[in-house]
C-alpha cells in the first residue's frame, strides 16, 4: 500500500512562499518518497530545492488503483 501526506511547502523551487503553501506527497510501501505533488494534483519536480513539514496523512492506496489516489486528492480539495 502507498500513502498520501498532506505537506506544507517552507521552499518551493528554491523560495520562500509568499502565502501558506500546501502539497501532497506520495510513499511507496516501505515509506521512500516516490512524487511530490502541488496543491492542484499536479505532479512536481522532486530535486527541485524544495523544504517542507509533514502536516498529517491523507490516505492509503493500491499502488495498482490511481483512481482511488485520486480520490484521496479530491477528499481533501485538491485540483
Amino acid at each position: 500500500m502507498n500513502r498520501v501526506d498532506k505537506i506544507r511547502f517552507m521552499l518551493l523551487y528554491g523560495k520562500t512562499p509568499e502565502v501558506e503553501c500546501y502539497g501532497y506527497m506520495e510513499l511507496n510501501r516501505d515509506g521512500n518518497m516516490i512524487a511530490l505533488y502541488n496543491r492542484f494534483g499536479e505532479e512536481i519536480d522532486m530535486n527541485g530545492g524544495h523544504e517542507f513539514v509533514r502536516v498529517r496523512i491523507i490516505g492509503k492506496f493500491d499502488d495498482e488503483d490511481r483512481d482511488h489516489f485520486y480520490s484521496l486528492l479530491e477528499s481533501d480539495d485538491a485540483g
